[in-house]
């Protein structure tokens, strides 16, 4: 979230013939065969669909030492995969917000919105 109480927004890229979002760019849109593509934007709010920590990471993310990872069903109908901030008491299907992309790896990192 920003400091201005805004949600985040994260970068999908978009098929230009049939429109399907989708995370990370892709030579060909697996719905239409489709070769162009731009970004767009989105709110990146949605549910924990599932996540499980990274004990021994691959050596790209050694550095980062043991990390969480998570399954995301976003409020646009994407499923997205991501980082993931686990605190005690979060469960499947609550809801969760982007709070950070990392730039080096395009990876989202999202939490469990906490009411109150």
């Amino acid at each position: 979230m920003s400091a201005a109480g805004e949600i985040a927004r994260f970068q999908v890229f978009q098929c230009v013939s049939c429109r399907t979002q989708m995370q990370g760019l892709h030579i060909v849109c697996p719905q239409c065969l489709g070769r162009e593509f731009h970004t767009e934007q989105i709110v990146a709010t949605g549910t924990l669909a599932s996540w499980t920590q990274v004990r021994k990471p691959p050596l790209q993310f050694k550095a980062d030492g043991m990390y969480c990872v998570g399954v995301f069903d976003l409020d646009n109908g994407m499923r997205v995969t991501g980082r993931f901030l686990p605190q005690a008491g979060d469960s499947i299907g609550e809801r969760v917000v982007l709070v950070e992309t990392n730039a080096s790896t395009t990876l989202p990192t999202f939490k469990v919105v906490r009411n109150g």
